[in-house]
């Protein structure tokens, strides 16, 4: 009896076209094509480029115009495929869950859970951290896991924080939005901030003036000073004009544990929170504005800084 070899099933045509629009490399691995899905991966990455260079909606349409030529590319590869090439791994369904979800574990989990990549926008951290500077930072230990926007656990805080620490923390307001602060009290801690001078259960932190600080990109001079926050000596920025008091508040937990006055404020940190400052004294919105930071939103401490 004479055999015959199975013929390959055929990549589905509506399929092909789906996922060349969604994710053109995507609809290209399907049909079998790698050297396509790599060429279509390139062009994705100089749209990626080049959007950021030119206007938003232009840049939108050119990432529609490329999905619409793919899944036309797509479409027609998979009406006219020869069903007797039996069709490679990459192109079956499990192949393609494995190059769509395989690099977001080889690079999402370390990122999850071990050291993560922020970038700092606003200049309230300066000298420290010059506005779009990347952070590097550790969240092992901190018990608050997730990336790309997605949490995955919350576990107990192991990692120590002290004093002088900079975190990156979930806003207490809005904990979509990302913030990096100096750690100036601990739970428990009576915080005081009278006349931009820093007092920790009533020790005044050391403060010796050097040179003034010259802003990048700005011919702005601001005076600046070593300030020591336990084991830690970190440089500060103060606008001897600026106001004494802080300028406004808002409501927030605990507030009643705060007092305010013409000369700044004091603060009693509660159980399971801390205070944090801005290093750029008089041009940050910190735990003088919107309170204290729960353990909770603690992403991680600040162990690496690119300017």
């Amino acid at each position: 009896m004479e055999s015959t070899a199975p013929m390959s099933r055929k990549p589905k045509k509506w399929i092909a076209a789906v996922f060349g629009l969604i994710i053109p490399p995507a609809g290209m691995l399907y049909v079998a094509r790698p050297g396509l899905a790599a060429g279509y991966f390139g062009l994705m990455v100089i749209v990626a480029l080049g959007k950021s260079r030119v206007y938003p909606a232009i840049g939108d349409l050119a990432v529609l115009l490329l999905g619409i030529v793919c899944a036309i590319h797509a479409y027609h590869i998979a009406r006219d495929y020869d069903e007797s090439h039996r069709r490679p791994w990459y192109s079956r369904w499990y192949g393609l869950v494995g190059i769509l979800v395989g690099p977001f574990v080889v690079l999402g989990v370390p990122r999850a859970f071990l050291f993560d990549v922020f970038r700092f926008p606003t200049g309230s951290m300066t000298p420290s951290i010059e506005p779009s500077a990347y952070l590097i930072v550790k969240k092992w230990g901190y018990g608050n896991y997730g990336t790309y926007g997605i949490h995955l656990m919350r576990t107990g805080m192991s990692s120590e924080v002290r004093r002088g620490d900079i975190l990156v923390f979930e806003s207490p307001e809005d904990t979509a939005l990302i913030y990096a602060k100096r750690v100036a009290g601990l739970p428990g801690d009576r915080i005081s901030y009278y006349n931009k001078r820093l007092k920790v259960n009533e020790q005044e932190s050391k403060v010796r003036r050097i040179e003034d600080y010259l802003h990048k990109g700005r011919a702005v001079v601001s005076q600046q000073y070593l300030e020591r926050l336990g084991d830690h000596e970190h440089a500060i920025l103060i606008d001897p004009g600026a106001p004494a008091a802080v300028p406004f508040t808002r409501p927030f937990p605990f507030r009643e544990l705060c007092a305010y006055t013409a000369a700044g404020l004091s603060c009693q940190v509660p159980p399971g929170h801390y205070f944090v400052l801005g290093d750029n004294r008089d041009n940050s919105a910190d735990s003088r504005v919107w309170g204290f930071v729960p353990t909770r939103n603690i992403v991680g401490k600040v162990q690496y800084i690119f300017q």
